[in-house]
Formats: structure tokens, sequence, C-alpha cells
């Protein structure tokens, strides 16, 4: 039975997460930190739409919490070190769900905790944001989760789904959520990352055609790779998040922009570097993803140039 539920990662899904499951259940939601960042957020709390809270914080397995679900919502390029701080915090029991945008953090966890049920989870249609310290929201969206495959369901999934929507998320299983993790990895590194290639708000992307031909060239080489990885996706499903892409609110910006305009690290290895990893091993040709990593990660090293 999932009792009690932990997450790790305090930023604009996390602490939006946190805040709507506290809100039923405080006795049984902590987050999981250590050093600098757990003194942080025991003095200081976490402030999610104007109000602050002083959560429960997991650092030390003196406490005796038993993490029965770890959710995990720090950014890929942050996982590796988070993992080693957390593992003397959970048990093998302990079910796994990470929502990151990219595609690879399953199987990094997963090698990291061979005893563990690991999970693959998505995050759709949240307008969650942090500015400074601070996160707001309207809407969590939809948590989607499972294992790759989910026909028939495992209990444990049904279970972890069960105990989400007990707190408040908009939890669901897919059948295939590989493709589901592939779909919006193809909404993230055709937006994002043409977001912050041009700059601009989501309003823009069906005003100016170049930049709806940009989106679809990048989501076009992870259809290529995607068909040689045996992902279940093509034109339909790019079509579909190019769809979203176009249909979100004008003033909204994608989150790898408000990272870049905040002059915090982005995600530019999850999306463009894993294509063109994944175009190298088969072989595929990836221009346009090859093109925006090198752009994007030289205009960050010229602005931390600019500052020193």
């Amino acid at each position: 039975m999932i009792k009690t539920v932990g997450i790790a990662g305090a930023g604009s899904v996390g602490s939006s997460h946190f805040y709507e499951m506290y809100q039923r259940d405080p006795d049984n939601i902590c987050l999981l930190a250590t050093g600098e960042r757990a003194e942080r957020l025991r003095t200081k709390g976490i402030s999610v739409n104007n109000e602050v809270i002083m959560p429960t914080v997991y650092s030390d397995p003196a406490q005796g919490i038993n993490i029965d679900l770890l959710i995990i919502t720090v950014k890929t390029y942050a996982l590796d070190s988070v993992l080693e701080d957390i593992r003397p915090l959970i048990s093998k029991d302990t079910i796994i769900l990470p929502i990151q945008n990219g595609i690879k953090a399953t199987s990094i966890i997963e090698k990291a905790f061979p005893d563990n049920r690991v999970l693959y989870g998505v995050v759709l249609r949240t307008d969650a944001h942090r500015i400074s310290r601070r996160v707001y929201f309207h809407t969590l969206g939809e948590l989607q989760l499972g294992y790759a495959f989910n026909d028939p369901i495992k209990p444990e999934v049904q279970e972890v789904r069960d105990r989400l929507c007990e707190l408040g998320i908009n939890a669901n299983i897919y059948p295939d959520m590989r493709k589901m993790k592939w779909r919006k990895w193809l909404l993230n590194t055709g937006g994002s990352q043409a977001a912050v290639e041009v700059l601009a708000e989501c309003g823009f992307f069906g005003q100016i055609e170049e930049i709806t031909a940009l989106i679809k060239m990048l989501m076009d080489e992870i259809l290529a790779v995607g068909r040689a990885e045996g992902v279940n996706i093509d034109e339909s499903d790019r079509d579909e998040m190019i769809e979203k892409l176009i249909n979100f609110p004008p003033d909204k910006k994608m989150s790898m922009l408000q990272d870049y305009e905040a002059g915090r690290p982005i995600e530019v290895e999850d999306y463009a570097g894993t294509v063109i990893e994944l175009g190298r091993k088969h072989g595929i040709p990836t221009p346009a993803n090859e093109i925006l990593y090198l752009t994007i990660t030289a205009r960050q090293k010229l602005s931390e140039l600019r500052k020193g």
C-alpha cells in the first residue's frame, strides 16, 4: 500500500505537485533534499501561489521516514548527483516515478537502482512556472505514468495512479508509455528549442510560418531516429504536437525559454544532444538539431563570458 510520497526537486513542477498533494495529506507528503538545499527548505520553505509552506524535509535516514513512492522532478542534467543524495533515503521497495522532459531518466535510474521498480512519467499541459524562488500555477495538467508497456496494467502501477488521484493529481496510465515519453520529447525538442532560438512566446508559433517550419524540421529528425529505435511514433504524432504548441496560450513561454532568460541551465543536451547522439548511432543525419545545439550552446557560453 502506497502511503508516504516523497518529491525530489522543488522547481516549478515539483513544488506545484507538492502543494496540491500537501493540501490533502500533509502528514504523508515530504521533500527529499540534503545539504544546503535541505537547510534552505527547512528555514525558508517553498512559495507556491504566494503561499509559503514549511514542508517536512527528509534528509537523514535517522528520521525514519519510509518512502513508498518517490517522484523525481529535477532536470536530467542534475539527476546523477540527486540520485546519490537520495540513495540512503529510500529502500528497494520504493517505487520511483521520474517526470523529466527528456527520454533518458528512467533508464538512468534503473541502472542506479536495479532493485527498484522504476516507471515512466510525463507531465503535460501544466502552466507551472517559476519567478526567482516563487512558483505559480493555475493547472497541473495531466501526469501520465506506467511501465514502458501497460497491457495489462500491473498492480503497483494502478496503486500509484490511485494514490496520486487521491492526492488531487490528474494521473492516468497509458498502454504505451514509451510512446507518450517520445511524444512529449517531440513537443519539447521542437517547441522549446525553437522558442529559445527565436526568443518567441507560443503565440507566435502559428503566426510566423518560419517558426512552424523550424519546429517541423526538428521533430522530423526525431521521427527518423524513433523509427530506428522501434518507437511507435509517426507524422500524426508530430502534427498533433505542433497543433498543441500553436494552441498554447499566446503569452505562454516554453520552460526552456524561461530557464534561458533567467540564466538557469537549460536542457539542450536532453533535446538536440540526444537527437544527435541517436542519429550518429543509426547513421541518420540530424542537421537541424545540430545547428540549434551549436547556436543555443554558443549563446549560453557568450552570456557566461560577458558576465565574467
